[in-house]
C-alpha cells in the first residue's frame, strides 16, 4: 500500500508565511486602533489580511492525500469534504510531466480518468511520490500518454 501525504517542510513554510501575515494584519489593525489614522497602517491591514486569507483557502483545498493499494486509488481532500475513489480500469489515460526550472526540476503524475476528472500529484508537494510513479510505470504503462 503507498499513500502519499502533504510534506512536513511544505506545510510547514506555509505556516511560517500565514503567521506572518496574519500577525502583520493583527499589528496593523492595533496601530489603527492606538494610534492617529495613517496611511501605512491602513495598507499593511487591507494588503496582509486578504493575502493570508487568500493563501490559506488555497492551501486547505489543495491538500490531498492518495492511497494506493491492489489497482484501487482513493484522492481524499478533507477539507474540500471530497473522497475520489476509482480503479485501473477507470483510467483512461495517466501522464508524467518533468519541468526543468530555476530551482530544480518540478514532476507531476496526472491521472484522466474516463468520467472526465483529472487528478494530480506533485513531487514537491507529496511524499511518496517515487513510489506511485514506479507503480504506475510497473502496473499501468500501457495507459500511459
Amino acid at each position: 500500500m503507498i499513500v502519499s501525504k502533504p510534506k512536513t517542510a511544505t506545510l510547514f513554510s506555509i505556516s511560517v508565511f500565514l503567521c506572518i501575515a496574519f500577525g502583520l494584519f493583527a499589528w496593523g489593525l492595533y496601530q489603527l486602533m492606538s494610534e492617529e489614522s495613517q496611511m501605512g497602517w491602513y495598507i499593511l491591514v487591507y494588503t496582509s489580511g486578504p493575502i493570508g486569507l487568500i493563501v490559506l483557502i488555497k492551501i486547505l483545498t489543495g491538500i490531498k492525500i492518495v492511497s494506493i493499494k491492489k489497482e484501487k486509488f482513493e484522492f481524499n481532500m478533507p477539507f474540500r469534504f471530497k473522497k475520489t475513489r476509482f480503479e485501473s480500469r477507470d483510467i483512461e489515460k495517466w501522464s508524467h510531466t518533468t519541468i526543468k526550472t530555476y530551482g530544480g526540476q518540478y514532476e507531476e503524475v496526472i491521472w484522466k480518468l474516463k468520467s472526465g476528472q483529472q487528478l494530480g500529484l506533485s513531487k514537491q508537494e507529496n511524499t511518496e511520490f517515487d513510489k506511485v510513479l514506479r507503480y504506475m510505470k510497473k502496473k499501468l504503462k500501457k495507459l500511459q500518454a
